[in-house]
């Protein structure tokens, strides 16, 4: 017999009339036997020693503690809201999520393990819990750049929803909209970042530009890498075009057999079509690797890349010291991890092969072995902030270069013998350029202070406060005949507005039918999505904020007459200096502040309510201008 019975799970994908945020909401019966509060507390506090189990006077109490501290995925992830409520015999849990599916299944694990510790059996939560992680990694949020932005978004109330249509998240609302899926947005000139992509390209525009670059050039087949490779001076560094991630590259090339094999290694890992973009072979420049980051054109951190690496003891081999080195918290490989897990792979036992070693040598103490050509934190490398160190010169290179490219954000990657010294005393080089690039590794590097990359990319996209919003009006009165008024009357005061509303008819743009979705949450969308959008009403009847929930966050004024509970959830998500108008038997009232003015109802109830309105409407155009 089950002591916990989960049922009736429903995902809202935003602001609802349980939470302020997107909840899974769930129904819960629990036995009489499930209401014992000493096995549950005993084994909780087991599995989640900083949780304040004390604070739950109730089993449906400690449940929804508990799935709160799960969905955290033990990383503390940005998840704060849960309610309790009941229906009949069941409690009602709503509980904030990021993604649906996985809180769900959260949701029937901590079922199973509170049935089977109200059973008095055995419960290890711990091996159900490692999987719940390992399915959360797989989701978007489970990786570390995309999860940070999207938390440094929460963090500041800044609206962010995810469109399904699109497979990309959107930050902001109408005109103050950014989309996107990482630091790669809408607001990306298309054409610069595919520029980014084709190295050889950019080499050629570094050159022409004065920049430091190695020399190098671009082929496609064997042969002609080797003839042009003579043309250059060794060590060399050979790498597809259209690479990423350091996959691919071959350093400290010093003979034309070493050139072959660069070029075997690119078709075994990258295909023959990588030929189609080409083969490029460079000088390679002495140095530290480095990513030099600027966020809309202006220098904002600077990381030092070391290749991964173990330290021997004169013990054990280096196939245990990595494996000791990836079970560390910082090579966890979640949303949180400063550091990925190193893989021993081909690409590693060759590069030991170089240094007459394999996975089954055992280095002597205090030796320190490399093991990668490459220094990317993907392939392991370790990140040092060297951000304070860098010379005036070098940041003004990184803005100059980021000056060309219309990208919120680029990544250029550089070897230099010290990041201290200006670029042209020499031994620097520009290796590339990429748009969209990872900034976890700024904000948790593995040492030296962190670098809110995250936050300043949210403020270079919404500088001001209210910057990603746009004045919306809800209520569960609004007519189609209201807001086509409403749209008159802002365009009266500013010509040209756009505005977007949703009625019991359906979408709306500029006072004109659009479409009405058989999703109410859809709509809403659709209108918030609407690029040159300037100014939103939303009609919610209690069946859309039961079924549907609000969606939007917030309104600046709420529009309400004969309210039930569903309805209390907009009063609830005003904004703190929004109005609040009622529609009342014989009268409209508009309350702001402390301040409440009143407008007789004689039979014209619109007419009443945009009188009330009104005096409102150039002073929320003007706090979002």
């Amino acid at each position: 017999m089950r002591h916990f019975e989960p049922s009736k799970f429903y995902a809202y994908k935003g602001p609802n009339c349980y939470l302020r945020r997107q909840a899974l909401v769930f129904n819960l019966r629990i036995t009489p036997e499930g209401e014992s509060m000493e096995p549950l507390l005993k084994g909780v506090g087991a599995v989640f020693p900083d949780l304040d189990a004390g604070g739950c006077e109730t089993s449906a109490e400690l449940f929804a503690a508990a799935v709160m501290e799960t969905l955290r995925m033990d990383i503390d992830l940005y998840l704060k809201e849960h309610s309790i409520g009941r229906d009949g015999e069941d409690y009602v849990i709503a509980v904030e999520y990021l993604d649906d599916g996985v809180a769900e299944e959260v949701v029937h694990s901590v079922c199973d393990w509170f049935d089977a510790l109200a059973s008095g059996e055995a419960a290890d939560f711990a091996p159900e819990f490692e999987r719940l992680q390992a399915e959360f990694d797989k989701t978007f949020f489970g990786g570390p750049t995309f999860y940070s932005i999207y938390e440094a978004a929460l963090k500041r109330d800044i609206p962010v929803h995810y469109l399904f249509e699109e497979n990309q998240f959107q930050w902001g609302y109408g005109k103050k909209q950014v989309r996107g899926r990482s630091t790669t947005v809408s607001t990306d000139g298309i054409k610069d970042t595919e520029f980014t992509m084709y190295k050889d390209m950019v080499g050629d525009f570094l050159v022409m530009c004065g920049f430091p670059t190695p020399k190098g050039a671009t082929c496609s087949t064997e042969e002609s890498l080797v003839e042009s490779s003579r043309d250059l001076t060794y060590p060399l560094v050979v790498k597809p075009v259209a690479g990423h991630k350091g996959e691919g590259v071959t350093t400290n090339i010093r003979d034309e057999a070493g050139i072959r094999r660069a070029f075997q290694n690119i078709l075994d890992k990258e295909g023959e079509e990588s030929l189609d973009e080409g083969i490029l072979v460079q000088e390679q420049v002495e140095g530290t690797d480095h990513r030099l980051l600027s966020v809309k054109g202006k220098f904002v951190a600077a990381l030092q890349r070391v290749p991964a690496y173990v330290d021997g003891n004169g013990k054990d081999t280096i196939e245990s010291l990595i494996e000791r080195e990836n079970d560390t918290v910082a090579r966890l490989d979640n949303a949180r991890s400063p550091l990925c897990k190193i893989k021993m792979d081909d690409d590693l036992k060759e590069y030991l092969e170089l240094q007459d070693l394999t996975v089954r040598s055992v280095p002597a103490e205090g030796e320190r072995v490399y093991l990668r050509r490459v220094a990317n934190i993907s392939a392991g490398g370790v990140s040092i902030n060297v951000t304070e160190k860098i010379h005036p010169i070098n940041v003004k290179l990184v803005e100059d270069i980021a000056a060309f490219f219309n990208v919120a954000c680029l990544g250029i990657d550089v070897l230099a013998d010290d990041i201290a010294k200006p670029w042209t005393d020499g031994h620097f080089g520009i290796i590339e350029i990429n748009a969209g690039p990872g900034v976890f590794m700024h904000l948790a590097p593995a040492l030296g202070g962190s670098i809110d990359v995250p936050g300043e990319i949210m403020r270079s996209h919404f500088p001001k406060d209210r910057y990603e919003r746009i004045p919306i009006v809800a209520g569960n009165c609004l007519t189609t005949s209201f807001c086509k008024a409403l749209h008159e009357r802002l365009a009266s005061i500013k010509p040209g507005i756009a505005t977007g509303c949703l009625t019991p008819d359906g979408v709306h743009f500029n006072g004109a039918p659009f479409f009405k979705n058989e999703h109410h949450d859809q709509n809403v969308k659709i209108i918030l999505r609407h690029q040159g959008l300037e100014f939103a009403a939303f009609n919610h009847t209690k069946e859309d904020l039961w079924d549907y929930g609000m969606f939007h966050q917030g309104a600046d004024v709420v529009i309400l007459e004969d309210p039930g509970d569903a309805e209390q959830a907009l009063k609830r998500d005003l904004l703190p200096d929004g109005a609040l108008i009622e529609v009342r038997p014989d009268a409209v009232v508009c309350k702001v502040g402390g301040e409440e003015t009143s407008h007789r109802l004689e039979g014209d109830r619109e007419g009443a309510v945009m009188a009330a309105l009104e005096p409102l409407l150039g002073g929320l155009i003007d706090k979002y201008d």
